[in-house]
């Protein structure tokens, strides 16, 4: 009786182990073929889910992307790093391995025109962040002078180690301007009227300022919205390391055309996935 109950343990065990290799096998081979079987799509599933290393990934309800952990910088194949003009910028743009990356304890990659960073997220296949990604970014960042570089001098990626946002992304509040993909043309962003320049007093779905007030709204952390009504502006959000209280994740710079670039400018990447 023992013996038949260890043969038939022993019996039960190897089937099931052969059952597994098989499946295994199959979906191996399957994969390799092309077809979808649940492993490969479960595989496939968990890499379009993923980001890379220097990027977060940021959930909002079903919208998923990735967003660069720091602001970008030049890589050590660029001819400037730290460009002091947009010559230079175009300059390191024209060279095929001088690409923007997002990394720590690194210069922001300032003096960068809108059609520029725009250039260079597309080298590294990325692209500038939508207004409402780079505010779902910046969520949880705490708003202070203490905490983000808003009264001072530019500094170095993630120097600030406590202006970091609820899903980890650093700097996005100060430093330097970030640019987005998003435009106002005659005074008219997404649909409809922006509101006069002033602190910021009530918001849209991606914290661009709907009304705006003489006074400081501490609702708003006292952030400030600048625009004009004439003519095609770029966005910028966050302000930048001289905005003190003007600046944070509801400050937005609508009044620099395409080409304008400065030193207090600069951009992170997106990536859709």
């Amino acid at each position: 009786m023992i013996s038949w109950l260890k043969n038939s343990t022993r019996f039960i065990l190897v089937t099931v182990g052969i059952v597994a290799l098989t499946s295994f096998t199959i979906d191996a081979t399957d994969t390799l073929s092309g077809s979808q079987t649940a492993l490969s799509i479960l595989t496939n599933k968990a890499m379009q889910d993923s980001c890379p290393d220097d990027m977060v990934l940021i959930i909002n309800g079903s919208e998923r992307f990735c967003l660069d952990l720091y602001e970008a910088s030049p890589s050590t194949n660029c001819l400037y790093q730290k460009p002091g003009n947009v010559t230079e910028t175009t300059v390191n743009i024209s060279k095929v391995d001088c690409v923007a990356l997002s990394v720590e304890k690194a210069t922001p990659w300032t003096f960068v025109a809108w059609p520029q960073a725009e250039q260079l997220c597309a080298k590294s296949q990325k692209r500038l962040p939508t207004a409402s990604e780079w505010y779902q970014g910046s969520l949880g960042t705490p708003d202070s002078v203490s905490n983000c570089n808003l009264s001072g001098e530019m500094t170095l990626t993630g120097n600030f180690s406590s202006c970091r946002s609820g899903s980890g992304a650093h700097d996005l509040i100060g430093n330097v301007w970030e640019l987005i993909s998003a435009k106002t043309t005659d005074g008219i962003y997404n649909g409809r009227a922006v509101p006069s320049e002033g602190y910021v007093d009530l918001v849209d779905e991606s914290g661009i300022a709907v009304e705006t007030s003489e006074k400081p709204n501490d609702i708003y952390n006292q952030d400030y919205f600048w625009s004009s009504n004439g003519g095609q502006y770029v966005l910028m959000r966050g302000g930048f390391y001289g905005s003190r209280s003007d600046g944070g994740i509801y400050s937005t710079y609508a009044q620099g055309n395409q080409n304008f670039a400065g030193v207090a400018v600069g951009f992170r990447c997106a990536k859709s996935l």
